[in-house]
């Protein structure tokens, strides 16, 4: 299991090795399993699922390593670099405040989504590494990007800045951000 994810339902969604399951324990008998499992044969775009993510649709987004699935409830709609995305192996998803959905991947840096089409930020751009494993935007809406070798990258929505170990941080490899009450990263 890579990920879990707990929707605003009360299911619960595990992403895998194996696609994804999802599990809705609401109207099962007691002691009985709730399980609905996934994987590329019912429309997944790949079995390796390393995150997940609910929009505010309530759409189920699995980032794997053969682009993204959306799924509706019924069916997949699934992205990948024919589709614009700069990488097809994702590893972190995010839905910001105005709903654009940003997508760490192994590789290709950052891709955001408007629902229309794909920008991308990678190291040309000012990111500092190109393999994403962490987004998270913080109550300004500054978006912050943990990086595999680079530390972490802040982007304000003009510029990008840099948090490395020359700045402090203990080393570059970042896998997960949280901004705490007061606005700490």
């Amino acid at each position: 299991v890579h990920c879990i994810m707990e929707d605003r339902s009360g299911i619960f969604w595990f992403g895998t090795e194996g696609g994804f399951s999802k599990y809705d324990s609401r109207s099962l008998p007691a002691g009985q399993a709730g399980f609905t499992n996934f994987t590329a044969k019912e429309g997944l775009s790949n079995d390796r699922v390393f995150s997940i993510l609910e929009d505010r649709s309530g759409n189920i987004w699995f980032g794997t390593f053969n682009g993204i699935s959306k799924f509706d409830g019924q069916s997949f709609t699934n992205f990948t670099e024919k589709e614009g995305l700069s990488n097809n192996n994702i590893y972190t998803l995010l839905e910001d405040k105005s709903g654009n959905i940003w997508i760490g991947t192994g590789g290709g840096g950052v891709s955001k989504y408007n629902n229309q089409s794909f920008t991308h930020f990678t190291n040309k751009e000012g990111l500092s590494k190109n393999y994403v494993f962490s987004i998270l935007e913080d109550k300004l809406g500054n978006m912050w990007f943990g990086t595999w070798g680079g530390g972490v990258s802040k982007y304000n929505g003009q510029y990008f800045s840099h948090f490395t170990q020359k700045e402090g941080l203990s080393n570059n490899d970042i896998r997960c951000m949280v901004e705490d009450k007061s606005g700490n990263i």
